[in-house]
């Protein structure tokens, strides 16, 4: 197994209990994520050793974040504590006719203040073989854009390979005065592998993609970055009646593989399943490298289960992937 180390916010999730609106609440249930941390949970589950790199503040609230992290075996060792408060977001989760949504509360986090001179990278990412990092961590503040880039420098400099995550949050980029492109282009440069789709991808070659096939997508992605070598993207269906369906594909530069479409019988909420994706993939490629349909599936395999889990961190075991089908390898 690999030694993964991911760097971004840690966050705490505010929901309503059973399912009240946010403007009826009374009652808030409390859920520790962030979509690199729920990363790193999901490989700390299948038997990597994981590690979160941020910063947390010195609070009953960041306390509450770090023990539910280290319950799941991740190395916290380089998640500091710094000024500033900690990072919170409410959901509210759909119901019926009404969509669900979501406020964020971060301005002013302690991640949000802890520019790059509040990490040291090389010490973090020691012995280390693999970075996954996000488009959140830009997007939350100028400081989160500089530190999440001296870690990938300091991660290409060492050797590791880098995955991005797109995970593009409108809300976040509208609060700010930066371009989201300009911000992100000299990160994903330093990629070896992107998680996005053509919306992703539209924003940083900065054209229209709608009308373009996942293949095109992936061939643009390519050419205008050459240290990438894997597009993973997810495809959602949903059929009149409310039924879902989840797939996904895994292009390379002279190859591709397609997951089987997975019916989702029973939604119990959507949040982190894209992060579910992006551990099945990392999990299976961290393996073998050259297996894409290995990627695909897992990540599918897994995407479709969190679908069925409460909260942002999965709860994940080999056995689940062993389960989703005989050729997938836990």
């Amino acid at each position: 197994m690999a030694t993964v180390a991911v760097f971004g916010e840690i966050l705490l999730r505010l929901a309503p209990q059973a399912g009240v609106s946010l403007r009826r609440a009374s009652g808030f249930d409390i859920h520790v994520g962030g979509a690199e941390a729920n990363v790193a949970a999901g490989l700390a589950q299948l038997g990597h050793a994981a590690r979160v790199i941020s910063t947390l503040p010195a609070s009953a609230l960041g306390d509450i974040a770090r023990r539910r992290l280290a319950a799941e075996a991740i190395d916290l060792t380089h998640t500091g504590t710094g000024p500033g408060r900690m990072g919170l977001y409410f959901h509210e989760p759909a119901a019926g006719p009404r969509g669900g949504g979501v406020i964020y509360d971060r301005v002013g986090s302690a991640f949000a203040l802890a520019g790059a001179q509040a990490y040291d990278p090389e010490a973090a990412l020691a012995g280390a073989t693999h970075l996954h990092i996000s488009g959140i961590s830009p997007a939350v503040s100028e400081a989160g854009a500089e530190a999440t880039l001296a870690m990938v420098a300091a991660a290409r400099a060492g050797g590791c390979t880098v995955s991005f995550d797109g995970n593009f949050r409108a809300s976040l980029w509208a609060a700010s005065p930066r371009d989201p492109r300009e911000v992100l282009l000299p990160l994903v440069e330093q990629a070896d592998l992107i998680f996005g789709n053509h919306r992703d991808a539209a924003l940083l070659l900065g054209r229209d993609l709608s009308g373009e096939s996942p293949r095109a997508v992936a061939l643009a992605l390519f050419e205008a970055f050459p240290q990438c070598s894997l597009v993973a993207s997810t495809r959602r269906e949903v059929e009149q009646g409310g039924a879902q369906f989840v797939g996904a594909r895994i292009d390379a530069r002279d190859d591709f593989a397609e997951a089987d479409e997975v019916a989702l019988p029973h939604i119990v909420e959507r949040i982190g399943t894209g992060d579910a994706f992006a551990t099945g993939v990392l999990h299976r490629w961290l393996q073998d490298p050259s297996d894409l349909g290995g990627a695909a599936r897992t990540g599918v395999a897994l995407m479709a289960l969190k679908h069925a889990m409460p909260g942002d961190l999965p709860d994940f075991t080999p056995d689940d992937i062993y389960a989703a089908g005989s050729d997938i390898q836990r």
